[in-house]
This record gives C-alpha cells, structure tokens and sequence, in this order.
C-alpha cells in the first residue's frame, strides 16, 4: 500500500506541474479554464480483456484529436476475473486526498469511501444548470447513482444477468430451450452422458450463478433478506447440479474467465453469465439468452432478473473548480451518440440510444429479456459490504461438494455479516 501510495503521489505531483501553465475563467462559475496543456486523469475498467477497452481507447483519442489542447491520462485497471487492481486504487486514492479528476467506478457499497471522502461532487446542481442533458438520462437510471441524498455518480452502461444457451446443442440431443427448471435439469441429466458440458461456470467464484439462482428462489423481497433461511432452496440448488454433473471437471479451481472459451468454443451447452461477455458471441446465431422462472417449491418470481447500472462517472471536486475540461469529457461520454458506441458492444444504455438496423439476434433477445422482466434486483454483492459476499460465494463449493450444509453456509454469512456491522 505504501509504494501504491508514493506511485500515486508522484503521479500527482507531476500533473500538478503540468497544470501550473492553466489560466482563466470560464464566465459562469469563477473556474479556471482550461488552455493548453490541459490534463484530465480518468479511470475506468475499461482496459485489458475488458470487452468495451479498444473502443474506449478508440474515444479517447478522438476526444483529443478533435481537443488539441486537452491530454487525456488514463489510468484504467482491471477488475474481475478474479483480479481486481480497480477498486483498491480508487479507495487508496481517495484515501490519500488525489482522485482521479474523472472515474467510471462501481456504486452500491462501494461508492462508500468515496462519498465519505467528499472529494466528489454532486452532481444534481450540476444537472440543474444542464436541464437539457439531464433530460436525456433515462428516469429510472438516475435513481442507482444516489448516496444519501447525493447523486455522487452519473449511471452510464447497465448490465444483465441471463442464462445463455447453444440452442443447436440443445436440439441435437432433443431438448429444449431452458426456459422452465424441468428443461434446465432435463438438458444437465441428458448432456452429463455426453462429452458435452451441461454449464460452464465455476465454483470458485460462482458470482453470476448464485445471483440468478437465488433471485429465482426467494424473489426480489427475499433477496434482500440477507443469508434468511429462505435462501435454503436456492444453496440446495448448488448441490443439485453439481450432484448432477452440470459443471466442468474442473470447475474448483478454473473462474468464470478460464471457462468463457468452453462455452464459446461450442464446448458447453449453457452458461450463467452477463451482459459484459455477449460481444464475443453476438456473430453466432444459435446463442440465446433467457431469465429464469421461479424455483420449484421456493418463494421466487418468475423473470425477475439481477440487473442495473452498478457504476457510474464520478468526478473530483478539484477537477470540477479548476475549469470545465473534465465536465466537458464525462459531457461527451454521457452523450446519446457515444453511449450508442458502447450499447452496440454490449449492456443497456442509461440514456435512449439508436442501435442499427442489423443488430445481431442475440443482442436483440438480450434487450428483450431486459424489457420483459418482472423485476429488476441489484446485485447481492452491491448490497452487503464485499468481503462478507466474497467470503460467502467463495464457500459455496464447500455447499455444491457437500462438505457444508446449506443451513450452516448460511449462519455463517450471518454472522459475518453481523461480526462486520459491529
């Protein structure tokens, strides 16, 4: 964390004698404007294998190209994939007093040491001297960026949980689409048989599964029940699978990311996964993506889905006072024209946006499951603080295996979680 820190410090330190050269006002807000040599620090998760990064690079540069005078520092790193550099920076830099002057970071429990920072601003005055841009914010969109009152960050790509299918797999072995639990455990009993994997998804992690399976079991009140007996059904489920043979042999110890290929690849029949892997599967026309009914003998809903934008732009109040350039950029990026670049990628867009005519088939079901869910639940892991759920999702292997009862998994996330909250 130290070196972090000083790493951190330097770089400050070197933008703010690249910055000494700014001067002026910008006519409403007694700012400082921007001349050149301007430079804006921004950090997203848009890099690495992320599937938006080359796009992202892409308008960045073109936001420089058409604003010679601005210089655009990314500083993107990645999270997930059980590699997470992204949200550890964020909370260090804050920590340390130099944020980032814009961000595109995660809300839910953690926007906490942000907010309690107060190196971010609010941006609902700003809005307000906008009504035009706010205008084009989707009105249930906005909501996801408050904290305590505060809209702290500008809700941009939203996300959705689905189970995607090969349906030309499915049909070869006589089944169908798993759009009832009496198809999903057919398809796993059937396929088990076969050299063909049931679910490509791991154990380790088991993130997108747990979400979805357990929203299917208690519905979008009980989710909210944290580790409530209620949840039984739903870690039984776990069992049931992996009794069944539905995961890969080597699911204990491969993530989600190892897997992506097995699914790709035609290797895999279904896979629990979200909106950030359709991009690389969008060209094949046998994918399909549905929601889950409510679990047999559970308390669930049917097609209610984990789904909503679990991030946002956030910018730094230094950034905001010391001239319009930052503004200027999340302005740009937060625009119907942009957002429509990323929403053609993949996720659903906080603003109405355009998409082609010849949208790919899977990316066109993708918005209608969206569109035609009953509910739409945030995740579990932006409700509870993340090392109670990352405790709690990384022990269910021990459930699926049966070294742990679903009872016991349970008292132990409550008492984690209580041992957290005192």
């Amino acid at each position: 964390m130290k070196r972090l820190l000083v790493a951190v410090a330097a770089t400050v330190l070197m933008l703010m004698f690249a910055l000494t050269a700014c001067s002026g006002d910008d006519g409403e807000s007694g700012a400082v404007a921007g001349q050149d040599g301007d430079t804006i620090r921004v950090i997203t998760f848009f890099t690495g294998a992320d599937q938006w990064a080359p796009l992202f690079q892409q308008v960045v540069q073109e936001y420089m190209d058409d604003n010679p005078h601005v210089t655009i520092l990314d500083e993107s790193l990645p999270t997930g994939g059980g590699v997470d550099y992204f949200r550890p920076r964020m909370h260090a830099d804050a920590a340390a007093g130099m944020p980032a002057d814009a961000a595109l970071f995660f809300n839910g429990t953690d926007a906490q040491p942000l907010v309690e920072s107060g190196l971010f601003v609010d941006w609902n005055p700003i809005l307000d001297r906008y009504p035009a841009w706010r205008a084009q914010f989707n009105a249930d969109a906005l909501p996801a960026g408050y904290w305590d009152g505060q809209l702290v960050a500008l809700p941009y790509i939203g996300f959705f949980i689905g189970l995607l299918y090969n349906q030309a797999i499915l049909s070869e072995h006589g089944l169908e689409p798993p759009t009832s639990w009496d198809n999903i455990l057919r398809a796993v009993e059937v396929l088990a048989e076969t050299d063909i994997i049931p679910m490509a998804n791991t154990l380790v992690n088991p993130t997108s599964q747990l979400e979805m399976i357990l929203l299917s079991a208690v519905g979008p009140q009980g989710q909210t029940n944290f580790f409530d007996d209620s949840w039984v059904p739903a870690m039984q489920m776990f069992n049931t699978l992996y009794q069944m043979g539905a995961f890969p042999r080597d699911a204990a110890t491969m993530s989600d990311t190892e897997l992506r290929p097995v699914f790709e690849n035609g290797l895999a029949a279904m896979s629990f996964n979200g909106s950030w892997v359709l991009n690389a599967l969008r060209d094949n026309y046998d994918i399909g993506i549905t929601s889950l009914p409510a679990l047999p003998g559970a308390s669930g809903q049917d097609h209610a889905i984990v789904a909503g934008f679990g991030s946002g732009w956030y910018m730094s109040i230094n950034a905001y006072e010391r001239g319009p350039e930052t503004l200027n950029f999340i302005q740009f990026m937060c625009s119907p024209e942009t957002l429509a670049r990323f929403i053609e990628i993949g996720g659903s867009p906080a603003m109405p946006v355009q998409l082609p005519p010849d949208t790919e088939p899977l990316m066109l079901a993708a918005m209608e499951m969206v569109a035609n869910s009953t509910a739409m639940n945030s995740p579990l892991d932006a409700q509870i603080p993340r090392d109670v759920f990352n405790t709690f999702n990384r022990e269910l292997v021990f459930v699926a295996v049966g070294d742990m009862t679903p009872e016991e998994i349970l008292e132990r996330g409550r008492t984690t979680l209580a041992q957290h909250q005192d």
